[in-house]
């Protein structure tokens, strides 16, 4: 039986156990922030990272060709999704849920220990451990994900909705609809009253709102739409 890795980004990769069996596949998109609509999705943002991002940054190569080969995954592999308890890696893997054919595929979701801190102190043996700890995703549980990702296209995630694999669901909605209700503004320029240096304004941020998993370039572009 085949297996295959979906890691959440180059940081995961880097440290992730050389002697795991399976394949590695890495997902580096950032759904949190720009188009999201089914038309032409990958052109848009192919469009919207180049203009927004990183003008420089081969999409098709890193994110276009790691997606063909999640779709090319043999049916009967078992799939592990690595991915963090915050909105940023909890979009970009309800989008990888209802978006791959996973048909006569078992597929699994690896749990970080810490839901605020994610994967990223974790040394090779604590991540071993996470790995035997994975919990199956059923049809209902699949079903469930693929329409948080229908829902969070349309800004409209059901607040009665409750998941086995999708933890802390009900404060991931919060955060949702905060990026559009005033909420995070306020909470940015809460922080900006005390600090006016960008770094020391995401090192707060980050320590006090971790549920968004905003990196810096995000956090960055959401302040210049606030004060735009």
């Amino acid at each position: 039986m085949t297996t295959f890795h979906i890691l959440n980004g180059d940081c995961l990769a880097e440290i992730f156990p050389k002697n795991l069996e399976g394949e590695s596949i890495i997902w580096r998109e950032a759904l949190i922030d720009g188009p999201i609509s089914e038309d032409d999705f990958f052109e848009n943002r192919k469009k919207f990272i180049t203009e927004n991002y990183d003008s420089e940054s081969n999409y098709d190569e890193l994110i276009v060709k790691e997606f063909q080969k999640m779709q090319n995954i043999p049916e009967g592999s078992d799939v592990f999704f690595w991915f963090e308890d915050d909105l940023f890696c909890q979009v970009n893997f309800w989008f990888l849920i209802s978006s791959l054919n996973l048909n006569n595929i078992n597929i699994f979701r690896v749990f970080p220990k810490d839901t605020e801190k994610g994967f990223a102190e974790s040394e090779e043996n604590d991540l071993l451990e996470l790995f035997h700890s994975a919990k199956e995703i059923n049809n209902t549980e699949r079903e469930l994900i693929s329409n948080l990702w229908l829902d969070f296209q349309q800004n409209n995630l059901s607040e009665n909705a409750s998941s086995a694999i999708v933890r802390n669901l009900e404060e991931l909605i919060t955060a949702s609809e905060n990026r559009f209700n005033g909420t995070l503004e306020n909470q940015i320029k809460e922080i900006q009253k005390t600090e006016g240096n960008f770094e020391e304004v995401f090192k707060i941020f980050t320590q006090k709102y971790p549920v968004y998993g905003f990196g810096d370039l995000q956090l960055r572009r959401f302040i210049d739409q606030f004060s735009g």
